[in-house]
């Protein structure tokens, strides 16, 4: 249902990631008619975080803020599995694997907090955990396991792209192949960007930066601070195994907190990720044109090797792919969403994952519209939340939280 409120003059969402596609596709959901959304990538490819992105989509967490968003996702991303020709998301639940008597005991404590939080969830023995994901469960150390059966698997190219093509045919227009080079201020307002080989500025009313790890980067020729780190993280698939749809998924996402693994089916393959290994920063300048990095082996090579000990199917199945893809992390792993700190018309969606796009996409486009139908208090995503921190603490505090990420969910 549209929104009786309209956004006057013309928004620049900067960056056609699932984050940047989202915020269009819900901003023309609400009736806003004049959305334009640069992208320096061509419309077939997607080099930045959401094109490496390895699309677990679990919404419980320690946090409320993040579980709410996710649900929200969830929603969006099953509205879009049912009205498109392809589907992106699969809910084939999650299983959190119990290794140890205190993560079973830890399980139970999240049934009734996930209750608490709209999430059902219940504990399984052991046998019921390797029934339904064989190929990723280890009989030998299983111990038990928390599912959650509304969780998911996603594919993250094929999800943005149809939200870019529900944007467009509700009238925004994407503009590919189109870098933006500089935000353009006047009398502490932004008005615009240039872009591509545009000799003129592309003026608009208010602009959206959801540029992924590039956002510190444009946010800093404003003069405004975003508060995230870059870091990078490996990824590993299999190679394609005989006997496997390649557009079908039949089992849960899977996660070992105790040892901050995780692990999925990719159609023909399996994947899992590893935070086990010291965290490995990266500062982004203007000249990185993609979000995937050579991958260092002294870095990632002992936590993959003991991730892929770990995952049955890893154990009997030759590798295939492995990947060093960059995303960003929040001191207190929350999302910045919302408006700029003494900045007017600068709005940011950025340090968001895919398994949070849909729902953040919502939240921005709703306080734009001002419609009062939040997700979450915009107090707890605003991008200025850290202004009295300073640099070494929020780097520091961020890459913390990289090593913990499990651990808080």
């Amino acid at each position: 249902m549209n929104s009786e409120r309209r956004l006057h003059g013309r928004t620049l969402i900067v960056g056609a990631g699932v984050v940047g596609a989202s915020v269009a596709y819900h901003l023309t959901r609400l009736g806003h008619d004049s959305v334009v959304v640069l992208d320096a990538r061509s419309r077939t490819e997607l080099p930045g975080s959401t094109g490496l992105a390895p699309g677990f989509i679990g919404q419980l967490s320690a946090t409320p803020e993040l579980t709410a968003l996710a649900r929200d996702s969830v929603a969006a991303y099953r509205t879009l599995s049912r009205s498109g020709t392809d589907k992106v998301f699969w809910q084939v639940g999650c299983l959190e694997i119990a290794t140890t008597p205190a993560r079973l005991e830890q399980a139970h404590h999240d049934v009734e907090h996930g209750r608490h939080l709209g999430v059902e969830a219940r504990v399984l023995g052991p046998d019921e955990a390797i029934a339904l994901a064989p190929a990723l469960v280890d009989a030998e150390r299983v111990q038990g396991a928390l599912h959650i059966p509304s969780d998911g698997a996603a594919d993250p190219v094929l999800l943005t792209h149809l939200l870019v093509a529900a944007a467009e045919r509700a009238g925004a227009r994407f503009r590919f192949d189109t870098p933006v080079r500089a935000l353009e201020t006047e009398s502490g307002r932004v008005t615009g960007v240039r872009a591509g080989g545009e000799p003129e500025l592309l003026r608009a009313a208010r602009v959206v930066l959801a540029t992924g790890i590039w956002g510190p980067v444009l946010a800093a020729q404003a003069g405004v601070r975003l508060p995230m780190v870059a870091v990078q993280h490996p990824y590993l698939y299999t190679c394609e195994l005989p006997g496997l749809d390649d557009t079908f998924i039949d089992a849960p996402i899977v996660r070992y907190p105790d040892h901050a693994v995780y692990t999925r089916r990719h159609g023909r393959r399996y994947g899992l990720g590893s935070y086990a290994h010291t965290p490995l920063p990266l500062a982004p300048s203007p000249d990185l044109v993609s979000a995937e990095l050579p991958f260092p082996d002294a870095v990632f090579g002992t936590a993959l090797a003991e991730a892929t000990s770990l995952v049955p199917v890893f154990r009997t199945t030759s590798q295939g792919r492995r990947l060093n893809g960059v995303f960003a992390m929040t001191p207190d792993e929350l999302p910045l969403v919302g408006p700029a700190s003494g900045v007017a018309g600068l709005w940011f969606a950025e340090a968001s994952w895919v398994t949070h796009a849909g729902g953040v996409g919502r939240q921005l486009a709703n306080m734009l519209l001002e419609t009062g139908e939040l997700l979450v208090d915009p107090a707890r995503l605003a991008p200025g939340r850290f202004a009295s921190w300073s640099d070494r603490r929020i780097h520091e505090t961020a890459l913390a939280h990289y090593q913990g990420i499990y651990e808080a969910h």
